[in-house]
């Protein structure tokens, strides 16, 4: 196997850059989202259930990092975590074997497409709760942001490229 490319974007672009670009996503999410779902539900809006909306959010990130292992289970992955700013938990998944760039795609999408579609219909059975979860959405869609950096650079790769990911991003390597 020969390594075509090697990404890292919280390498080459800053942590903290792409936290921002994460949280300003969040917020034109909600915005867009949450003007949309209000002019067509128009019922108004409950604040109890705050505390289920908290516990919630706490359990979205772990959510997210569940439903990129199941994609890769046949891979053996290894789950790191380490905390940032002393507060904010970081959880990283090492695949140690390579596995094919298709597979990969959809690890990285998978929980986009399981968890956002939960919360809009949930907004839509639920319009009384409607800024809940279309906070939620757009908090993981946040999230997602970097999963969307890395499929944006994966489409541009070969084919037939395998993807090996560790702690320091991930190679795209093709057979020589």
């Amino acid at each position: 196997m020969k390594c075509v490319r090697m990404y890292n974007f919280e390498k080459t672009h800053g942590y903290n850059k792409l936290f921002f670009l994460s949280l300003l996503t969040s917020m034109l999410v909600f915005l867009l989202a949450f003007s949309f779902m209000q002019s067509y539900y128009s019922k108004p809006l409950h604040a109890h259930g705050f505390s289920w909306f908290a516990s919630g959010i706490l359990i979205i990130y772990p959510l997210h990092k569940l439903l990129h292992l199941f994609p890769v289970l046949g891979y053996r992955p290894k789950v790191n975590w380490e905390r940032k700013y002393s507060f904010l938990p970081v959880i990283s998944v090492v695949i140690r074997s390579p596995m094919p760039k298709k597979r990969f795609l959809v690890c990285l999408s998978l929980p986009f497409f399981v968890i956002n579609p939960i919360m809009a219909a949930g907004a839509m059975l639920w319009p009384a709760y409607l800024h809940y979860f279309t906070i939620a959405a757009a908090f993981h869609t946040g999230i997602c942001l970097f999963d969307f950096l890395y499929i944006k650079a994966l489409l541009s790769c070969p084919k037939n490229a395998v993807i090996e990911k560790d702690l320091d991003g991930f190679e795209v390597l093709v057979p020589e």
